[in-house]
């Protein structure tokens, strides 16, 4: 017993004819009695009576409807399920991300993939770039917002989505905290609070990069791995910070934030999408598609 058979069945029972039931499966009706006629010594009980007025269901042959049109069914929703599932609309993402881009770019990101994708199971983590490196490498991950330029980064495949502009952070008893915008040269001679380079790399080679444009190199007196924890760390007056532009709706009291400029430009860091390039999930790559599609739109 087949799938063929049981639509068979089920046609000659929805049409009680055998010629009708023939039409509507596009065959020749002999065939169609003896595939009936196989599928009743299948079953082992008569399922179809025929007679001059056509064709009418034994006892048997209702009961076997009922669970027939049932089989079929489960068996659509299974090709539906799978169909699903090959092109990224089922399944399980796992997506990890620098915490500073969970203020905006992430869920701008998770909006437009529930929109067409609302049945894959996210799960989501905060780390920093070497974090998601090494969740990467391990295959715990299978897609990471982080900062390049990333380093050892060969079975790795990574896609710019976007720059970012960074904003001074300082205490608010500090002499620039009224300015609304500062040069970046005019702040060689501050400490500042950073990034560990290890935990980072990316961001703190723009940050330093930016500044020794300007002709410094960053005096760092502090660091933390957090930005949250950096932002602290201005506020206790133990330096400034150049931060992501998101941390702006970061509400601490002792902290005030002002535009940034590098000659008569904005300091912006990168965001980039990392993925293992063997990695074959239909919801990776349907993640992918909606990031290019935010990325066109922004």
């Amino acid at each position: 017993m087949d799938l063929r058979q049981l639509r068979q069945f089920v046609a000659v029972a929805e049409e009680r004819s055998y010629r009708r039931a023939a039409e509507r499966l596009h065959i020749s009706q002999p065939p169609l009695s003896v595939a009936v006629q196989r599928l009743e010594a299948d079953v082992g009980a008569q399922l179809l009576e025929r007679n001059r007025h056509g064709v009418r269901l034994t006892p048997a042959g209702e009961a076997f409807l009922l669970e027939a049109r049932r089989t079929l069914a489960h068996a659509q929703l299974a090709v539906e399920i799978a169909q699903r599932a090959a092109s990224g609309k089922l399944g399980t993402l796992r997506l990890s991300f620098v915490p500073s881009a969970g203020f905006a770019v992430v869920p701008r990101l998770l909006r437009e993939f529930r929109k067409s994708h609302p049945d894959v199971k996210l799960i989501l983590s905060g780390e920093t770039t070497s974090q998601q490196m090494a969740a990467l490498a391990q295959g715990s991950t299978d897609i990471g917002l982080v900062v390049p330029p990333l380093h050892e980064a060969r079975e790795l495949r990574v896609k710019l989505l976007w720059q970012e502009d960074l904003v001074l952070a300082v205490p608010p008893e500090h002499p620039l905290a009224g300015e609304l915008r500062v040069q970046l040269r005019d702040l060689a001679d501050e400490d500042f609070v950073g990034f560990p380079l290890k935990e980072g790399p990316g961001f703190e080679n723009v940050v330093v990069a930016a500044c020794q444009e300007c002709g410094f190199t960053p005096r760092f007196v502090q660091t933390a791995s957090q930005m949250q924890a950096i932002l602290a760390l201005v506020a206790s007056g133990l330096g400034i910070a150049l931060v992501p532009h998101a941390l702006r709706v970061v509400h601490i009291d002792s902290v005030r934030f002002l535009q940034v400029r590098k000659r008569n430009a904005a300091v912006r860091y990168g965001l980039a999408l990392a993925y293992g390039a063997g990695n074959a999930n239909p919801a990776l790559h349907a993640f992918l598609a909606t990031a290019d599609r935010v990325r066109r739109g922004r």
